[in-house]
């Protein structure tokens, strides 16, 4: 028998807020905080609640991201595979050092560029 799983709350280290629409239907979400292996669900329940809006076309705003970890970079990855996947698009508008030293850490620079 499947039990229901539980919902856990969103990590109040990170905020996502939809700021724009952008030209030919992106929406930006503006990220602030810790982006981590724990925070990055937070993320991916936003970006999975726009897609199930119709929304297939995102941008995302590091300005305000404080930290950002290994695993992060690649949920990252994932998840615009996804939107691919659904005729979507997910594109970065700004980054912040943390975010800029974590890809150039990880040596993903072709990858994540504004």
């Amino acid at each position: 028998m499947d039990r229901p799983q539980a919902r856990l709350p969103a990590d109040p280290r990170l905020t996502v807020v939809p700021v724009a629409d952008g030209g030919e239907g992106a929406l930006t979400l503006a990220l602030s905080g810790e982006l981590d292996v724990h925070t990055v669900d937070t993320l991916c329940a936003v970006a999975i609640s726009r897609i199930h809006e119709g929304r297939r076309h995102l941008r995302l705003d590091f300005t305000q991201v404080t930290w950002c970890d290994n695993a992060s970079l690649f949920a990252l990855l994932g998840l615009r595979a996804a939107l691919h996947a659904a005729d979507g698009s997910l594109g970065f508008t700004a980054f912040s050092k943390a975010i800029d030293e974590s890809i150039t850490r990880n040596g993903l620079g072709h990858e994540f560029r504004p």
